[in-house]
């Protein structure tokens, strides 16, 4: 059924709970005057009492009386979407961010996460939808509502947080912060019982673990061509195989981010081996004349069974150093995977990965494969961006699970060759930071919504 975008206005009546539409759209949807129809936001709904407009007959304003705004927890007035789904009216949609953190502080409700909600949140902007944040604890299973924070624009044209008691959402966008705070019971409860609720989706949901995504892709012969050969819990002849293989050989944490934990072991032409790895007080490289020696030095302080051993490999090269690429792919309000953005990160001086806090450096992608390929530029751009929609829609169907969002670290190889490195259901936005990013950062955010709309069915 066609969806209706309508200005939406209380109207001060605190004993009736009704809803006025005006004439054209009372007729369009056949309804009879004071007909008593189901009026439903998010997971909440209620009967009200639907009167036309004879006063405005063809504007798109609708109004709600004060009773009903209360009775379904309706936040605020302004632009929204209105349908007819079999016999009700559903009002929204409305789309709640699922996080943990949250304070009672209407200055920084997500203490020092909350510019990055405040972004997320400006995507609402002429979409229509009614957008919160809500941790685990503020669910009132019982009354379908949840205690939410709104970012709301003020007379003067800035922001400012508001706290409202409103329904359960349509959809869920889960941004858990950690894996650790995924074990909280709070967030295991939510997420147990939201699971059992009827008909609302959640994406994004948990972590992605680097073994698990090569298990799902390295079989997969749509996709295995850009897979790099890993083992689990390598042991001294794994790494010494992969070695007599290929120069360079990478030592990852299964469940690492941010580059932590990893370490590049390097055969030398003339004999012996490097590890080179980043510590809390800067980059460290160490000889080793035997492979025995290097490995038990690396697991001296690490668990074996939580390290992958992968395939280095010989990544091209701009201005003498290593880089890789950064693609932030998102579904659109027609489920369709799209990239909203490729960064190249180039190492910083003898850094093994190429993260900002190493060292590392962002450069739109574009200019990158400008300088490097010249007129060939947009087939490189175009060979990366099919290679990551493949490889995206390969892990959610693996999955099977509803993923809105996907960052892959990409990489191209002395030979042109596209690699996928690691898939995060969770990435960080560090890369819009680049001043030419900018507009790739607020395409990505309104994708999130376009999404959330998709899946509420708007």
């Amino acid at each position: 059924m066609e969806t209706f975008r309508m200005r939406l206005r209380f109207l001060s009546n605190p004993r009736i709970s009704g809803i006025i539409l005006p004439a054209t759209l009372f007729q369009q949807l056949q309804l009879r005057q004071r007909q008593k129809i189901r009026v439903l936001l998010g997971k909440k709904e209620v009967v009200a009492t639907v009167l036309q407009d004879k006063r405005n007959p063809d504007a798109n304003v609708m109004k709600v009386t004060t009773l009903l705004q209360t009775e379904l927890g309706i936040p605020h007035p302004g632009l929204i979407q209105l349908k007819l789904e079999g016999s009700a009216l559903r009002i929204g949609p409305s789309i709640g961010i699922v996080t943990t953190g949250i304070r009672r502080d209407p200055k920084q409700p997500i203490g020092p996460r909350t510019s990055f909600f405040y972004n997320l949140l400006q995507a609402q902007e002429g979409k229509g939808v009614f957008y919160y944040i809500f941790s685990p604890t503020d669910v009132n299973w019982e009354s379908n509502t949840v205690k939410a924070w709104f970012l709301r624009r003020s007379k003067s044209g800035g922001y400012f947080w508001k706290k409202h008691v409103t329904a359960m959402p349509d959809v869920v966008y889960d941004r858990i912060p950690s894996r650790s705070a995924e074990k909280h019971e709070a967030v295991r409860e939510f997420k147990y019982r939201l699971a059992s609720y009827p008909d609302l989706p959640m994406f994004n949901q948990g972590f992605f673990n680097k073994w698990g995504v090569h298990q799902l892709l390295y079989p997969n012969p749509e996709v295995n061509e850009h897979i790099p050969e890993t083992y689990t819990s390598p042991s001294l002849t794994t790494v010494r195989n992969l070695l007599r293989k290929y120069p360079i050989v990478y030592l990852k944490p299964k469940n690492g981010s941010l580059g932590y934990g990893i370490v590049k072991v390097v055969r030398q032409a003339g004999g012996g081996f490097t590890a080179s790895y980043h510590t809390g007080s800067g980059n460290v490289k160490k000889q080793f004349s035997k492979l025995s020696s290097l490995y038990q030095h690396v697991f001296r302080s690490r668990r074996v069974s939580a390290y992958l051993a992968q395939q280095g490999i010989s990544l091209m090269t701009f201005h003498g150093r290593p880089f890789d690429f950064r693609v932030h792919l998102h579904k659109n309000q027609q489920n369709e995977w799209v990239v909203s953005c490729t960064a190249a990160k180039v190492a910083g001086s003898g850094s093994v990965t190429t993260h900002v806090r190493t060292g590392g450096t962002v450069i739109p992608g574009d200019d990158l494969l400008q300088h490097l390929f010249g007129r060939q530029r947009d087939l490189m751009t175009q060979r990366i961006s099919e290679a990551s929609i493949r490889l995206a829609t390969a892990i959610e169907l693996a999955k099977g699970i509803d993923l809105g969002e996907l960052g892959l670290d990409m990489g191209i190889d002395t030979q042109g060759h596209v690699w996928m490195f690691e898939a995060n259901s969770k990435p960080g936005r560090s890369i819009f930071k680049h001043a030419r990013l900018r507009q790739a950062d607020q395409e990505s955010r309104k994708l999130l919504v376009d999404y959330s709309c998709y899946l509420a069915n708007f």
